[in-house]
């Protein structure tokens, strides 16, 4: 799957891939801070978490259809807890729900890549929920063990990288705007 996709980004020079990128990273962290942050547990792993609030026991009408979408959406009897906190809120719920569906939308990049850069994101910000939840959707979508491996390997290497230049407070010595 990630070599499939890889040839895709060599160069950069097609401005939608890394539209692509920022939109999944975006809805990923957006997920993430709401599910770390509230305690929520996975529900598809066996997890310590407890929730540092309760999620809803039922929700408005104009929020239920968008819950059966979310769970087919992710091939699951029902909802992550993540998302049907989210409804307790139908706008909240609907905005963020569409910009997901939107962003994990086959383009340039198709779903399985999505998921794994979903996963990297995850992983660089340390989201127990994130890793959790995007290691699950992966794998289901033909994740191997050899692309988990690259993948963390990946993350791994940029993060030592980011860290080590951070430390010695090193500037770019190249212009990230600049094409190639």
């Amino acid at each position: 799957m990630a070599h499939a996709a890889a040839g895709k980004l060599q160069g950069f020079s097609d401005d939608q891939i890394w539209y692509e990128l920022a939109y999944v990273a975006g809805v990923t962290h957006a997920l993430n801070a709401v599910a770390d942050g509230l305690g929520l547990p996975p529900e598809f792993s066996p997890s310590s978490r407890t929730p540092l609030i309760g999620l809803p026991e039922s929700v408005r009408p104009e929020a239920a259809g968008l819950l059966d979408e979310v769970a087919a959406f992710y091939a699951m009897d029902h909802p992550p807890a993540v998302f049907r906190w989210m409804a307790r809120d139908p706008g909240f719920f609907q905005g963020y729900w569409g910009a997901t569906r939107e962003a994990f939308v086959d383009r340039k990049l198709d779903r399985p890549m999505k998921e794994s850069l979903a996963l990297a994101a995850s992983l660089t910000a340390k989201s127990e929920y994130g890793v959790d939840f995007h290691l699950r959707e992966a794998r289901r979508l033909g994740l191997s063990e050899q692309g988990l491996t690259e993948t963390v390997e990946v993350v791994q290497l940029f993060n030592t990288v980011t860290k080590i230049a951070d430390a010695l407070q090193l500037e770019p010595d190249f212009d990230p705007r600049a094409s190639a």
